[in-house]
């Protein structure tokens, strides 16, 4: 038996007869998407197609797609961001900018073996179709669950988005190649209810030496207190922080880097914090 394997097993008999759960409600394979909600998509699109729009797609009956059961209808447009993808949908009214959801990719994803496995974990819209199974966490952030995207199909093909080729026929060329989502950053006003939320959906192994912070996959999915600390993160081909800024400044985009020089960060033309990092 391995040593990990040994150290898994004594804790799950537990301490003074109680059991103590390590085994992830659904053990996800990595962030397949990031939904903003924006009050102009087609400005919102534009700006990130500029960033990494190689392979962009739209939902094309804007009347009757949302961003999740109980958002606004409207034109829905897609990202292709490597293994992972940016989704862009509209605020509605009185609603700010911000994540609408956030999707974990599930390998080998059965909806209804996966419903059966969330007791507990505040289930949203049990109706709603077997691929796609909704959640919502203390702090309110909705989460998705759904098969990780297939490097085959059209980010966002599940609601029927078709690719958008460039007018004239033209190439894009945006200005960084995507690899996928490396992080996803949620404030939430009390650590410790949302970090026992997400030990049970991911499992407590997944959870690194810093208290919120799990591992998914490639990515990392972290929890702050601080007011205004939602971002995500995206991984590019090459990173080098100097040059992301040089890159981000022809392009009018102010930037910062951080003290470790693992991430540069800005805000899109609606305020969402951004991060492109390794």
């Amino acid at each position: 038996m391995k040593r990990r394997e040994f150290i898994a097993d004594a804790l799950s008999i537990g301490v003074a007869g109680t059991a103590l759960r390590l085994e992830a409600a659904v053990p996800p394979s990595g962030l397949d998407h990031v939904n903003i909600r924006v009050p102009d998509v087609r400005r919102s699109t534009d700006f990130y197609i500029r960033l990494f729009g190689m392979q962009v797609a739209r939902a094309p009956n804007a009347k009757a797609q949302t961003a999740n059961p109980a958002s606004p209808s409207g034109e829905l447009w897609f990202i292709r961001l490597g293994e992972s993808f940016l989704a862009i949908s509209p605020t509605g009214t009185q609603v700010k900018p911000g994540v609408d959801h956030f999707s974990f990719a599930i390998a080998g994803f059965n909806g209804e073996r996966v419903k059966s496995q969330l007791a507990g974990l505040n289930q949203q819209w049990p109706d709603s179709s077997s691929n796609n199974l909704w959640l919502r966490d203390p702090a309110g952030h909705v989460i998705q669950l759904n098969a990780a995207l297939d490097s085959s199909r059209v980010p966002g093909a599940g609601v029927g988005a078709v690719l958008v080729e460039p007018d004239g026929g033209t190439k894009r060329e945006p200005a960084f190649q995507a690899v996928q989502l490396s992080q996803l950053t949620l404030s939430v006003p009390n650590l410790e209810p949302s970090a026992e939320y997400y030990r049970k959906l991911l499992g407590e192994m997944a959870e690194m030496r810093e208290k919120g912070r799990f591992r998914v996959g490639k990515s990392e999915f972290v929890l702050v207190t601080a007011s205004g600390g939602e971002s995500f993160r995206v991984g590019i081909v090459g990173f080098d922080s100097s040059a992301v800024t040089t890159k981000l400044k022809t392009l009018g985009v102010n930037s910062t880097v951080a003290p470790d020089k693992s991430a540069v960060s800005f805000r899109d033309p609606d305020g969402i914090t951004v991060e492109i990092g390794a």
